[in-house]
């Protein structure tokens, strides 16, 4: 039923699309080099409409220095390429009628300016986010309340992002979203990769993606979607570079530097990027745990809790372009990163009966300590057939990820009179090892009639290394537990291919692809020569339509499949605690979560935006709390919900109200509902509730060098299954003044102003009831200072991997 149901949806609303294409529309497409042939990315491109030559749209070439624009109605325009440091280039006569639906502009050659025009200097600023057919694009830069932050915070701020008080990254209030950086999947879990991106200074990043519906050349991991972070890498011939510093003071110091360098010459490119950043962070709560004996209260514990976190990080990034002829690039790509992180967790618990009578306490301290380090590798050979857009590239890659984490604990237990009975030591060594290799190879071929097609194939092979020893601390000696220990190996190897289409029929665009992935999988546990095998075989389709009747109006269609694969660690039954009494254990028997979804967008002159998107699950994947069979302690463990369905409405817009103003306002709306039950037999079934997320960012310009910030957050209570964290807003408010001819900045950043992100939680499960209230302290004023020398902007291009999708699920 629900397939039909499905499939009529979906035939309406592409008859609904056809219908309403009447005009004819044409498309406009070229490239952009520089004075030694070599392509401009990010060049503003602008196109206009003659005779007023009124603003029709504006975009960014891409990295290969492409740009197109389509849905173009008849008429008569002309083209705008603007980059700082490069002379305007302007090209009028450009008539669409329903003869003419092509044109191709060919290579547009920017050359460097000499001299300033007339005392003014011309700058193309692209916008804070960019619309396009299948994804949403984040220009970090054009939001100066993002300097001096650090990647996870800018993520907090995206349009229909949220981050969790546990490190789970939603999109639109889905889970599963898979976070890449410049292309390729981090591998890590929530735990890990908030470290990392806590780590990873906002002046690192270009721009940010968010793709609900990924096409079908992306990897198909992740149901929630893809966040894709783009890094900088400067382009500029010659020398050039840029340094960043910042400090930040709030609860505790924060800071961080980064050097960018590069060297470009008409027969390579070379690059460097080096960062450092410190970052010390307070967490508190309070939390009550209700022991249910079906609707009795057993016991009771109530805990407060506060954690101190220290996380440095050092991560260094080299590559170099060699231009073996105009035709052929070779990039050869590297980078290192190592960390330490230090969590040290204090708790203090009471434990009551069932008339809330105190039996007893428990002071229970966990000092945690990791020197995560991690390298990659790869080289990537691009070829251009031709000056169509004809071209083969072909990736291969490997990647290293070692970690060592130690846990030590104590427990000291006391009577209900305050009498000390036992005290508990205990000391966890992880180690975790991961060798991921990758490799891919792309072609494009472009088709008559404004078409594309696009093929490729990939394949990967992850082989993971689990080592957790549990030691109980007696008399100064550390005696092995081995029920508690466990050691594993795991594999995974994927092999993909996808095709991908691309045309315009007149008054309508199509983009369909299939990807078909095969997935094997095997663990052995050495300990108890258990093993587990997965083989499966899965397509997934997508459909992108876009429409546009009208010079206002504008209709796109998304419809698509994916999948989540669990994180690499999720997998290992090692049973680490977490505090007194809960633990987390791995699930071997975990499945992949199945996704469809749906989405339809209505757009008026490309700044008001109406979303309406719709998913269903099955398998969906998500952390619950189980109460242990002694009644007492409580295992949070990966499980799979048999179904899951979502819907989100959005409403976006973005404008510049005055030459002084511009806002872009998003409001979403959605709500998760689940059916199921656990092993015991517990019902998970829940319709939920609605959820309103509200983010508004907002710019004033006071002069030509003064400017100054105001973003808003609000996001109302939330459900996930069992689990319903309260709501919470966040003010953040940023003043940048430009100085040394420009060249450099100087930023004040005052985040979270009212510090009101503080939000309560509850968890109802099987016998078991929960309430909490956390408090993040994430009050701070950052003074960030910024520098770029050398000639003229640093344009940014990036490399892809071969093993995008694997690095997301390594970790702890």
């Amino acid at each position: 039923m629900k397939s039909t149901l499905l499939f009529l949806l979906f035939t309406l609303a592409f008859n609904l699309l056809v219908f309403m294409c009447s005009l004819a529309q044409g498309l406009i497409k070229g490239s952009v080099v520089d004075e030694k042939n070599q392509p401009l990315p990010t060049v503003s491109i602008k196109l206009k409409k003659l005779p007023d030559s009124a603003l029709f749209n504006a975009i960014s070439s891409d990295q290969s220095g492409n740009f197109a624009f389509d849905h173009i109605p008849e008429g008569n325009y002309l083209i705008e390429a603007n980059l700082v440091g490069y002379n305007r280039h302007v090209k009028s006569g450009l008539m669409i009628s329903k003869t003419d639906t092509l044109i191709d502009l060919g290579v547009i050659q920017l050359n460097p300016s000499s001299k300033m025009l007339g005392g003014v200097t011309i700058t193309a600023q692209a916008p804070l986010i960019e619309k396009q057919i299948d994804k949403t694009v984040v220009n970090v830069d054009q939001n100066i309340a993002n300097t001096g932050a650090n990647a996870l915070e800018v993520l907090k701020k995206l349009p229909g992002v949220q981050v969790s008080p546990d490190g789970q990254i939603t999109l639109n209030g889905k889970s599963g979203v898979n976070v890449t950086i410049d292309g390729k999947t981090t591998y890590l879990s929530a735990d890990d990769l908030a470290s990392l991106l806590t780590n990873t200074p906002s002046s690192d990043i270009s721009k940010i993606e968010i793709m609900t519906n990924p096409s079908a050349k992306y990897d198909a991991g992740g149901t929630g979607g893809i966040i894709n972070i783009i890094r900088k890498k400067n382009t500029k011939s010659g020398l050039n570079g840029g340094i960043t510093a910042s400090f930040g003071q709030g609860r505790y110091d924060r800071y961080n530097g980064g050097l960018v360098l590069n060297y470009k010459t008409g027969s390579y490119n070379l690059y460097l990027n080096n960062t450092y950043g410190y970052n010390e962070g307070l967490t508190s709560s309070h939390a009550i745990s209700d022991i249910m004996n079906g609707s009795v209260l057993s016991t009771q514990q109530a805990s407060a809790n506060s954690a101190t976190t220290i996380n440095k990080a050092y991560s260094s990034s080299a590559g170099i372009d060699l231009y073996l002829s105009k035709q052929t690039t070779l990039t050869v790509t590297g980078s290192v990163s190592e960390r330490r992180y230090n969590n040290d967790l204090t708790s203090v618990m009471t434990t009551a009966d069932s008339n809330r009578n105190k039996t007893g306490s428990v002071n229970f301290s966990a000092l945690n300590l990791d020197k995560p380090f991690n390298f990659s590798t790869g080289a990537q050979l691009l070829h251009k057939l031709d000056t169509t857009g004809r071209q083969w590239s072909a990736d291969v890659d490997y990647a290293n990820y070692r970690y060592r984490p130690g846990q030590y604990n104590t427990a000291v237990n006391y009577d209900a009179s305050g009498s000390f009975l036992s005290r508990d030591d205990v000391f966890i060594d992880e180690a975790r090892t991961l060798h991921i290799f990758g490799a891919r190879a792309d072609y494009v071929q472009p088709l008559p009639g404004n078409g594309k097609f696009e093929a490729g194939v990939k394949s990967s092979y992850v082989k993971t290394f689990n080592n957790s020893t549990y030691y109980n601390q007696l008399g100064g000696q550390n005696l092995v537990d081995s029920a508690l220990s466990d050691y594993n190996i795991n594999s995974e190897n994927i092999n993909a291919a996808y095709v991908n289409f691309n045309r315009q029929y007149r008054k309508l665009t199509v983009q369909a692809g299939l990807r078909a992935e095969q997935t094997v999988m095997r663990g052995q546990q050495l300990f108890t020569n258990a093993a587990t095998d997965q083989n499966y075989f899965s397509l997934f389709p997508t459909l992108f339509l876009s429409d546009k009747p009208d010079e206002q109006n504008t209709f796109n269609f998304q419809f698509g499949r994916r999948t989540d694969r669990p994180d690499y660690h999720e997998y290992v039954p090692f049973r680490r605690p977490l505090s007194a009494t809960i633990s987390f254990l791995g699930n071997p028997n975990l499945k992949p979560d199945l996704s469809w979804h749906s989405e339809l967008t209505w757009s008026w002159k490309n700044t008001f935006f109406i979303t309406a998107a719709y998913d269903i699950d099955r398998n969906y994947m998500r952390t619950l709390y189980y109460l242990d069979s002694n009644k007492t302690t409580i295992t949070r463990m990966p499980t799979n919900i048999q179904g899951a369905h979502s819907w989100n409405v959005d409403l976006s817009y973005n404008k510049e109200l005055a030459k002084w103003f511009t806002t872009n306002t998003t409001v979403t709306i959605y709500q998760n509902s689940f059916n199921g039950h656990t092993s015991a037999g517990f019902s998970l079934d829940d319709p939920g509730f609605a959820t309103v997320d509200f983010v508004t960012n907002n710019s004033f310009r006071c002069s030509d060098k003064l400017s100054m910030e105001a973003d808003f957050e609000y996001e109302s209570k939330r459900q996930f299954v069992g689990s319903v964290f309260g709501a919470y807003s966040i003010l953040n408010l940023a003043l940048k003044q430009k100085i040394l001819h420009d060249k450099g900045s100087i930023t004040i950043n005052a985040n979270n102003v009212f510090e009101s992100d503080n939000r309560s939680s509850t968890d109802h499960y099987l016998n078991l009831n929960q309430y909490g209230y956390s408090y993040f302290y994430s009050r701070a004023v950052i003074i960030t200072f910024n520098y770029r020398f050398g000639s003229g902007k640093l344009t940014k291009t990036q490399s892809k991997s071969g093993s995008e999708e694997e690095e997301k699920r390594a970790g702890n």
